[in-house]
């Protein structure tokens, strides 16, 4: 039996939330944007349906993150490596059976048929990259949008859009450990929108010498809890200057378990959508410089929504006179924390509420008690911030009984892989804010 995950109603009772306690401030949330700006695969185009708008983008945008975090620049060959899906002889294809059983092989789905190299791919998958990105342990990361044949996004309601059954979400996770530095595949996660408002996860791990990925987590049997832990290795030049996890050295990347490859998604459906990252805000950025739209409008353009976008679509914005830090910690907690801390149920750090809910405010989390006098933030004074503290995730305070504050997200960064470039930003802010 399929493991489903209903929407929001049975949410509550289903899962015990790894995004933090109702009500708990916290730093960041999983998982990982690109941290060089460079395309892990070449030249992977969207070919046709996207107008060669297609390839991983240069973060427009930027974002605390080393390069903007927002994936690679290497992007926009319309066309390039397209495959062909022929369903006579690949009748289980994701393609052909969008809601079929999933494959257990990555090369059986039809996703990447001429792995190791992933640069060849259908012209139906639609690449896109959010812009704020998520941070997951410094780790690349490419995208795409599936959408059944003749399906469209109903995008009617700004905050909340529609996906046709059989919409899937494919999103590749490498790092610095193939040949000679290059980046390697370590494992491709999937959202299936399913029948009746179900959304199912299913996670591939890739082989060593990245020719194909088994289906490790398929919403079946087994323990819910599960997870695999995989050494990776970041360490790359990024804008002509080295950017380093861990020093370089190898470090455990987590590959979820089936509880918690859904929480952060339903708990984002409080409020928004089931899938984060493919919404308004998050399109409305450029895949490239050299790009004549913004992804949204090329979506757009290309068919794939119901309704036009918005004249002015929504953005994050942020007037202090401090070289922009704010925007920039805004842009993070939004791309990383606002899917589970976004007011259904914990404290809301969305952008135009963010200093409000923070600065000067007590922490208040079931199970989760801060030494006395620590608030979420408290000006000057960022080693008794919370928010400091378990986006930091390392050197917190010690537990007293069962209460004590957790690195932040639980779930999606090792302790050793925070993103450092966000967290001297953070630092910086509550340094300079007056006491």
């Amino acid at each position: 039996m399929q493991y489903r995950t209903p929407l929001v109603g049975a949410l509550l009772a289903t899962f015990t939330f790894a995004c933090g306690s109702p009500d708990q401030n916290t730093g960041a949330q999983p998982s990982g944007g690109n941290a060089s700006g460079g395309n892990p695969v070449s030249a992977a185009g969207t070919a046709g349906s996207m107008s060669g708008a297609g390839g991983a983008a240069s973060g427009a945008g930027g974002g605390p993150s080393a390069g903007g975090g927002a994936g690679g620049a290497a992007a926009g060959a319309a066309g390039a490596s397209a495959v062909v899906v022929d369903c006579t002889t690949a009748p289980l294809s994701l393609f052909c059976l969008p809601l079929g059983p999933m494959p257990a092989s990555i090369k059986a789905t039809g996703l990447f048929p001429k792995a190791p190299d992933l640069s060849q791919h259908s012209a139906s998958m639609l690449e896109y990259v959010p812009d704020p990105p998520l941070w997951s342990d410094g780790m690349e990361k490419q995208r795409f949008l599936i959408l059944p044949t003749g399906k469209k996004i109903d995008n009617s309601n700004a905050k909340q859009w529609a996906f046709p059954e059989g919409t899937i979400f494919v999103k590749t996770f490498f790092d610095d450990s193939g040949a000679a530095g290059a980046s390697r595949p370590i494992e491709t996660r999937l959202i299936r929108a399913a029948v009746g408002g179900i959304y199912e996860f299913f996670v591939y791990q890739w082989n060593a010498d990245s020719s194909d990925a088994a289906l490790v987590l398929s919403d079946i049997d087994g323990d819910v809890n599960a997870e695999i832990p995989v050494p990776v290795t970041i360490k790359r030049m990024v804008d002509g200057q080295p950017f380093m996890v861990n020093g370089g050295q190898p470090f455990m990347h987590t590959l979820p378990s089936r509880n918690a490859c859904g929480k952060c998604h339903e708990q984002n459906a409080m409020v928004a959508q089931t899938f984060i990252g493919f919404d308004e805000l998050r399109l409305n950025s450029k895949l490239t410089a050299a790009s004549a739209k913004t992804q949204l409008q090329t979506f757009a353009d290309a068919g794939v929504f119901t309704m036009p976008p918005p004249a002015v679509p929504v953005t994050i914005t942020d007037a202090s006179n401090d070289n922009g830090r704010l925007l920039r910690i805004k842009r993070f907690v939004f791309g990383n924390c606002v899917h589970c801390h976004n007011g259904g149920g914990q404290v809301d750090l969305h952008p135009d509420v963010f200093v409000a809910n923070t600065v000067s405010q007590p922490t208040m989390a079931q199970s989760v008690m801060p030494p006395p006098g620590w608030l979420r933030v408290v000006p000057g004074d960022p080693l008794t911030s919370v928010l400091y503290v378990q986006m930091q995730r390392t050197m917190l305070p010690p537990a007293t009984g069962n209460e004590r504050l957790r690195p932040m997200p639980p779930v999606g960064v090792a302790d050793v892989a925070a993103d450092q470039v966000a967290l001297k930003d953070v630092f910086d802010w509550i340094t300079a804010l007056p006491k």
